[in-house]
């Protein structure tokens, strides 16, 4: 077995496991991306929700006296 083709297989190999490792960084980043955009719209609709809320249960609680 000549040491020089060892060499060349072993950087072939570590070559692919960089490219796989690097579409999976890819994916991972993208699934990241998504869940940061679904979890902006969802804290964006309860601040919404809240602020449309907060006033009158301010009120409440004056009206009540607490």
């Amino acid at each position: 077995m000549d040491i020089r083709n060892s060499s060349k297989d072993d950087i072939g190999r570590i070559e692919n496991k960089l490219e796989q490792l690097d579409s999976n960084i890819k994916k991972l980043q993208s699934t990241v991306e998504q869940l940061n955009t679904n979890l902006q719209k969802h804290i964006s609709f309860i601040d919404e929700t809240y602020n449309g809320l907060k006033n009158p249960i301010n009120a409440a609680k004056k009206w009540l006296g607490k």
